[in-house]
């Protein structure tokens, strides 16, 4: 394969993250996609993928933003991206005041937040190494998943991974 590039190599990146996701997930969400900027965790009652590009930036060492020019080249030689990805389910909320949510809904809720991690893991570094291994990457780093919320009635996960290619 060739190595991805043009206008849309981030947007084409994050698609294929964000198709790996959604594939790999027991219980796939309504709500599905790329998105523009920061993730907004608007209706995420039937739960929500979203797959974003945080940040763009010339490097020279992946996957270290250059700071400074390198003798008389004019730009670093790569590319590189942070891809942000989440999946956010509905958290248990109290029922009322005074009741807050049982402990079987919180271990419930534990066990499809968990599901979603072990998958959107396995999805992002399988389909990372093959994307490295078949050359339409030149190289890429995940990062530690995070557990996100619950806020605002939304719990899950985040994993952002950092994607190089060559400048073009």
């Amino acid at each position: 394969m060739a190595m991805i590039s043009g206008a849309l190599k981030w947007y084409t990146v994050a698609a294929r993250l964000e198709q790996a996701i959604h594939a790999e997930l027991t219980v796939s969400p309504a709500r599905h996609g790329v998105v523009p900027g920061a993730i907004a965790w608007d209706e995420c009652d039937c739960g929500m993928l979203a797959v974003s590009v945080n940040q763009i930036y010339p490097t020279e060492q992946f996957p270290n933003p250059a700071l400074t020019r390198v003798g008389n080249s004019c730009d670093a030689p790569w590319e590189a991206a942070e891809i942000v990805m989440q999946i956010v389910r509905c958290a248990p909320n109290p029922d009322g005041q005074l009741t807050a949510p049982t402990t079987a809904e919180l271990d419930a809720s534990a066990r499809e937040v968990l599901t979603d991690a072990y998958e959107m893991m396995r999805a992002v570094s399988t389909t990372l190494c093959q994307m490295n291994q078949d050359r339409e990457i030149s190289d890429y780093l995940m990062r530690p998943l995070t557990a996100q919320g619950p806020t605002g009635g939304c719990v899950g996960n985040e994993v952002r991974a950092f994607v190089s290619l060559p400048r073009n």
